[in-house]
């Protein structure tokens, strides 16, 4: 089997942070090249037309396409040490925080994307759309603090869990690539549990590389052809079309 992602990239991450702590290492990990678009190069549309990743790829050839699903499955295939809680109460609740997490992740890109000056070279910003998500954003970090464990040391308590996968790489991403962190005094529980989990050695991981994170264009390369350079895959809105990409083949070697 072969793990393919963005090596920074927040949903990717999940899975390769939760690959470091099980301690599995049998899984070939494959790094697209994202600053030059290869997300929507025809090898990964043709098997994944929403062009995101991670993807596992199974021996047999077929691909696993979410984040959530690929822990879920190699748990099956690797159950020790248990990540996804040993009694129904457990997985129950574990479970639920994972939906939480995915919330937050889906209502973070509106309004950091229509927030951060830098996605200003990438989309056709609208602080509108960032202030009608926010109270959402916002409320989903409210309940992830409220169902925190309050004695850790883990989000879910003594024991590490997928939840802690699920969360940590999103939080990460905005305080290594923007210096900024997604916390506040109303969230003690996430940030004691950020502060202990940053400093595991799975927690660190490369900063973006597509031009997105410097705060002065000027700083960029300007012969490097990021994505957002490419008109035929700049994107005005979040619905707007990316096609267009002729990238490189699909990586040589056969699944294992």
């Amino acid at each position: 089997m072969r793990l393919i992602g963005i090596e920074w990239g927040a949903y990717p991450r999940r899975v390769t942070l939760y690959l470091d702590e099980k301690g599995i290492t049998d899984i070939e990990r494959v790094f697209i090249d994202y600053a030059r678009g290869e997300i929507h190069a025809p090898w990964i549309r043709e098997r994944n037309p929403t062009a995101s990743l991670p993807a596992l790829e199974l021996t047999d050839g077929r691909w696993i396409t979410d984040s959530m699903a690929i822990i879920y499955y190699l748990e099956e295939l690797y159950p020790e040490p248990c990540m996804i809680g040993r009694t129904a109460v457990e997985r129950a609740r574990i479970r639920a925080y994972v939906s939480h997490c995915n919330d937050l992740f889906l209502r973070a890109g509106p309004v950091l994307a229509n927030s951060w000056p830098q996605w200003s070279r990438a989309i056709r910003q609208s602080p509108e759309t960032a202030e009608w998500m926010r109270p959402a954003f916002n409320r989903s970090l409210d309940c992830l603090e409220t169902l925190a464990d309050p004695d850790g040391p883990f989000l879910m308590g003594h024991e590490i869990t997928v939840a802690d996968c699920a969360l940590f790489p999103l939080l990460y991403h905005e305080v290594s690539n923007y210096g900024v962190s997604l916390l506040t005094d109303a969230h003690p529980r996430l940030q004691r549990w950020y502060d202990m989990f940053a400093r595991r050695p799975s927690a660190p991981c490369a900063l973006r590389d597509d031009g997105v994170r410097e705060a002065d264009e000027a700083d960029l390369d300007p012969n490097m052809p990021y994505w957002w350079r490419n008109k035929d895959l700049n994107i005005t809105t979040w619905a707007a079309s990316r096609d267009g990409f002729a990238g490189r083949s699909a990586p040589s070697g056969e699944a294992e």
